[in-house]
């Protein structure tokens, strides 16, 4: 499901920053025909924000702009201040001007932490964060809940480790298969036991459409989880690979302080909602990615996961 097949009206903004990529997601862009509804506007410019929204007078919005990454909020502090905080409250300022009925945002499983009760779920109490990602996440939650708001609803979604087709670069199932592809190692900075809520792309696409309808949510702000609820350990993981005879040859460093043990979203507040549950299995998102890996020409992939090692 997707906003053109619904027929929806729709204008995506996008600073092309250079975390990843930036060829990459052009290339994103024209593989799905949108060139034309791009445009470029950094979200930190709330004066050309304003001028956007007056432009297009959007009714909805939604909002998954951020800087992503545990790991590198550690070493470039700044764009996790700027976008996710001073770019969230632009986005939802001008959204509460101009009128909007909606304004779904993307949080972050991170928020959770190292909690010991599972699945987690929303009205969990919340540890310290353990990344300033995590904080930027969990802050956007907090301005969503105490901004003075009119008649603009607020959704907050806590994505749980999302992948798919034009995944990030940075994340461990896109730089597996691309080191099967590009006979690469692959560097393991986990431990083989760590657990995560694999989230399909296109079944985290059919929530946010769902979404989007005025029958499916009270008049409030709000916080769900975005998860499969059915975690796997990456050694699951790696069995998947192996049984779809996708080979890797495996590289263990240290672990990374920074990642949590476990990530296992509850879905009962999704059901709840009258929203769609994440159905895809694990082994056939990945069957579904890999096949979308094969199709990109090997020069091209290889710029997108070099640039981002």
């Amino acid at each position: 499901m997707s906003l053109q097949s619904e027929s929806i009206e729709a204008v995506g903004i996008d600073n092309f920053s250079p975390y990843y990529n930036v060829d990459m997601k052009r290339s994103h862009i024209r593989s799905i025909g949108l060139q034309s509804q791009v445009i470029d506007v950094d979200i930190c410019d709330s004066r050309a924000l304003h001028e956007l929204f007056k432009d297009f007078q959007p009714t909805h919005v939604i909002h998954l702009a951020a800087q992503g990454g545990v790991r590198a909020s550690k070493t470039d502090p700044i764009p996790y201040l700027m976008s996710n905080q001073t770019g969230f409250l632009n986005v939802l300022s001008a959204s509460e001007n101009f009128g909007c009925a909606k304004f779904l945002y993307a949080s972050s499983s991170s928020v959770y932490g190292d909690l010991s009760e599972a699945p987690f779920q929303e009205s969990q109490t919340l540890s310290a964060p353990k990344s300033l990602y995590a904080l930027s996440k969990l802050s956007n939650e907090l301005i969503a809940k105490h901004l003075p708001s009119k008649d603009t609803e607020r959704i907050g979604f806590r994505f749980f480790t999302v992948y798919g087709p034009w995944g990030r670069p940075d994340m461990a199932v896109f730089r597996l298969l691309a080191s099967s592809l590009l006979g690469e190692k692959f560097k393991l900075t986990a431990n083989k036991d760590v657990i995560r809520d694999f989230t399909y792309v296109k079944d985290v696409s059919n929530i946010l459409i769902a979404a989007l309808s005025t029958q499916t949510m009270v008049s409030e702000s709000n916080i769900l989880n975005i998860s499969a609820g059915n975690p796997f350990t990456l050694n699951e993981l790696f069995q998947i690979l192996e049984e779809l005879e996708i080979h890797i040859e495996i590289e263990e460093t240290s672990a990374d302080p920074l990642d949590v043990k476990m990530t296992h979203g509850s879905v009962a507040k999704l059901q709840e909602s009258a929203l769609p549950v994440p159905l895809t299995h694990l082994r056939d998102g990945i069957r579904e990615t890999w096949k979308w890996m094969n199709g990109i020409e090997k020069d091209q992939l290889r710029a997108w996961f070099e640039y981002s090692s």
